[in-house]
């Protein structure tokens, strides 16, 4: 019996101390595709294509005060096609609209393109615009919101 326990604990200590290789994150990174840079956001429809989209809530107190803004996200695609994480590149006004953009990206769902049978992860980055009728401030919205597509 003694034996037994003696080759035991340190198995045991020793399968406690390595962590598992699905909860390092450092290399899940390390497996995605950044299709982030301006240039490569049309490869998207290479790898991942939408099929769910939920449109975000606008918040109540934006909306009663007119404000417009617009969040931008980085996001991973899993592959399982779920968004998997998101860091917030740029916002505006900074902090009014970042919970719901992050909350309805959450809830997104793409289905692997043909052309990515391995369902191979990727970084990508999405706008989402929230603007009310009445608002306020117009021109700021559009300096920080509206990017020149000409």
């Amino acid at each position: 019996m003694k034996f037994l326990i003696i080759v035991l604990i340190p198995l045991l200590s020793a399968c406690a101390a390595t962590s598992s290789p699905s909860t390092d994150n450092t290399s899940a990174q390390l497996d995605y595709i950044d299709l982030t840079a301006e240039l490569n956001k049309e490869r998207l429809d290479n790898y991942w294509v939408s099929y769910k989209k939920v449109e975000p809530r606008f918040p109540l107190s934006a909306a009663k005060k007119g404000i417009s803004g617009c969040v931008d996200l980085v996001i991973g695609i899993n592959s399982e096609g779920k968004a998997q994480g998101y860091k917030v590149r740029s916002s505006y006004p900074k902090g009014v609209f970042d919970k719901s953009a992050a909350a309805a990206i959450a809830k997104w769902r793409w289905k692997a393109a043909e052309a990515n049978p391995e369902r191979k992860p990727v970084l990508t980055s999405y706008q989402l615009d929230f603007t009310v009728n009445t608002t306020r401030d117009r021109e700021k919205y559009m300096a920080h919101c509206v990017k020149d597509k000409a």
